[in-house]
């Protein structure tokens, strides 16, 4: 018998899963709250080409540990940083999509000297009531039926577009989307859940100067471009971000790595080569 040893590598107190491919910057790869790094399966390729990819399962997820505690955005954006450390990684792109482009948000504001350049891809900085009572809707639905098909389901139809379910493309992705959802554990989707209800990024988003490509939607349930009074969407992270771009998409819903993936991955290569490049002539000015 042929023993598979899986690269994890000590970080906190649990063994994180991670991969890393490609040359050049070093790029984190950081998934949403179902998910996790199966989320750019679609175009990881396309930033192997041109950076250093490190892929990962965050604690709670995929094959790195998961213990049972209570999760936050704060939380998991220490984790990255850790683990950049200890991969000896003293800076690097953060793009993250749903959950995980809040945490690279928080990641950015928190640690800006490990930060050349940010994505946050269909993401809030905080939850308005609808999205609360959404994530609220979801957790509890998931102890209650677990995470089968028809919580899988219902997931499916409020994140992406009708075009999309209405497409030859759709029932692929229902499947992999079933199969996936079924490989988390119900405690970590209850904390993910009650994770992005608390978050509260009002403070440190004026604390990222790197430059940041924040990508939403107006037909996003989840993540909408706009939210009501008391949350912070797309538009008002870039607004609250200086200098950061904002990418509108059109006639789609909250999964743009699934319904326009070849678009999103270009924009983003795009984004944050130029990033590399302000980054780059920042540091020789300062020698």
């Amino acid at each position: 018998m042929v023993r598979i040893i899986l690269p994890k590598i000590k970080v906190d107190g649990a063994n994180i899963y991670y991969e890393t491919a490609g040359r050049g910057e070093p790029l984190a790869l950081v998934g949403g709250s179902l998910f996790g790094r199966f989320n750019w399966d679609m175009v990881r390729k396309n930033f192997v080409q041109n950076f250093r990819v490190v892929s990962y399962d965050m604690s709670g997820y995929g094959q790195s540990d998961r213990p049972i505690r209570d999760y936050s955005i704060s939380f998991w954006a220490d984790e990255l940083a850790s683990l950049l450390r200890a991969l000896k990684i003293n800076r690097a792109h953060v793009a993250g999509t749903s959950m995980g482009g809040m945490i690279a948000l928080a990641f950015a504001a928190k640690y800006p000297s490990m930060t050349n350049g940010v994505v946050a891809d269909c993401a809030f900085a905080k939850p308005d009531r609808r999205r609360k009572m959404l994530m609220e809707s979801w957790r509890k639905l998931a102890q209650t039926i677990g995470l089968g098909d028809i919580f899988s389901d219902l997931v499916m139809t409020q994140a992406v577009g009708d075009a999309f379910l209405d497409s030859k493309a759709a029932s692929q992705a229902i499947e992999g989307t079933r199969t996936i959802v079924r490989l988390n554990s119900v405690e970590t989707v209850v904390q993910a859940c009650l994770a992005m209800e608390n978050m509260d990024l009002t403070k440190d988003l004026g604390k990222i100067r790197a430059p940041t490509l924040v990508m939403n939607a107006p037909g996003d349930i989840i993540t909408p471009l706009d939210m009501g009074p008391t949350g912070i969407g797309g538009r008002k992270i870039h607004e609250m971000i200086k200098g950061s771009t904002l990418k509108v998409w059109e006639g789609i819903g909250h999964a743009d790595l699934l319904e326009r993936p070849q678009q999103s991955a270009k924009l983003m290569v795009s984004f944050l080569k130029q990033a590399g490049k302000k980054a780059k002539l920042s540091k020789t000015r300062k020698k």
